[in-house]
């Protein structure tokens, strides 16, 4: 087997390149990123490919010959430059589909989002791959997100014969996740309480989607995925484990906090996000287990705690958390 990576020297691709090197029956991988991985490995090389460059992605697969597609290049911090953004995650997916139509390659997975579901007051509890992406508009990534996935759908409509496989997995959190998300909770001074802390929230462990990923590519399974730890946390629960204060303000503050902040650049989370608090976008990941045996190896809550440990917001495993301070409330 010959595979194109694009994004493969990120945390996600990386791990994968090493899991799918150490196959017998892979040949080789082309990874395709614009800085070189940390290390190479067995039947890898690199290309510097920039997602945005339409014929520098088509010639790469032209090139390549690869047997299947892993489309992993996205940015996931968010930017004042919504443009670029775009640029890179949807334009590039666009480059990326229509390289691998040209280039013959028979099969193609892509990393979506269960962001693109879109966090809404009527969202059923859970969501499955029969509901509709219909995205946030005001929150750039989602958005994005969720045009990159109807993208993905529209091509595996009109190549029937080629194999398209789509995975959303939830917020991807571990040891090894260090992006504007972990610092939500590890850099911000309080929680602000608005009436959202007793939401739900789902995390998944970045071993488990990189599992998850794996056995979808080598079953050769077709469709849209989710993918998630079992289990639930509320918002409330994230900040009393690792004894976050908590403040209380009217919804209307907390709006126009965000905005001012995001204005200010003091914010790295963008004010559209507040609606993924504040509406459920919780999705099953039933199908998954049932499609393929995959099964969670951490739990939601398992996952967090192993992110905030990594992070010193608790101590390491094992280690008594008694005498660290419990979350606050303050009027």
């Amino acid at each position: 087997m010959r595979y194109v990576i694009t994004g493969g020297s990120g945390y996600i691709g990386s791990r994968l390149v090493d899991l799918l090197s150490r196959r017998e029956e892979t040949e080789r991988i082309v990874i395709c990123d614009l800085a070189p991985p940390a290390s190479y490995r067995a039947k890898t090389e690199f290309e510097r490919v920039d997602v945005r460059d339409r014929d520098g992605v088509r010639t790469v697969l032209q090139r390549a010959e690869a047997d299947a597609l892993i489309h992993l290049a996205f940015i996931l911090n968010p930017s004042h430059d919504e443009h670029l953004m775009y640029d890179v995650d949807v334009n590039g997916t666009h480059n990326v589909l229509e390289a691998a139509a040209a280039a013959g390659t028979r099969q193609v997975l892509v990393t979506s989002s269960s962001t693109a579901y879109g966090a809404f007051p009527d969202n059923p509890v859970p969501l499955t791959e029969d509901d509709p992406v219909r995205g946030v508009a005001s929150f750039a990534y989602a958005r994005d997100k969720t045009e990159s996935d109807r993208l993905c759908q529209l091509w595996a409509a009109a190549h029937l014969d080629r194999l398209m496989t789509i995975v959303r997995p939830c917020i991807v959190f571990g040891p090894n996740v260090d992006n504007y998300l972990v610092r939500l909770w590890t850099k911000t001074p309080f929680s602000a309480d608005a009436g959202q802390l007793d939401n739900p929230i789902q995390f998944v462990h970045e071993d488990d989607v990189v599992e998850a990923i794996t056995t979808l590519l080598l079953g050769r399974h077709a469709g849209p995925f989710n993918v998630a730890g079992d289990g639930l946390m509320t918002l409330r629960e994230c900040a009393e484990v690792i004894g976050s204060p908590i403040r209380r303000m009217p919804l209307r503050a907390y709006r126009g906090l965000a905005r001012a902040m995001w204005r200010a650049r003091l914010s790295e989370a963008p004010p559209g996000q507040i609606e993924f608090a504040l509406y459920p976008w919780i999705v099953s990941n039933e199908k998954l287990k049932r499609t393929t045996g995959w099964s969670p190896k951490h739990t939601s809550r398992e996952t967090f705690e192993i992110t905030m440990r990594a992070h010193g917001k608790l101590p390491p495993a094992g280690e008594p958390t008694s005498d660290r301070p419990a979350a606050t409330l303050a009027a």
